[in-house]
């Protein structure tokens, strides 16, 4: 797990016209659709579950695919 502070995520995952608003990503990461937690009142986004939930070569190991 690599926990990373969410607007620097957002800086470096989106481009500068289609970054969501801080809102947004914090909004994300209370519902579940970013993985990450709250800490001490700042908002930290999981690098790692984020790449492994986004990348299709994970998705069909898990499934049991090859």
């Amino acid at each position: 797990m690599k926990l990373v502070d969410y607007k620097k995520f957002a800086d470096t995952t989106f481009s500068k016209d289609s970054r969501p608003h801080d809102t947004t990503l914090q909004r994300w990461l209370r519902e579940g659709k970013l993985p990450g937690r709250k800490i001490g009142g700042n908002w930290y986004v999981d690098v790692h579950a984020f790449a492994a939930a986004n990348d299709p070569l994970v998705e069909r190991v898990l499934a049991g695919e090859s």
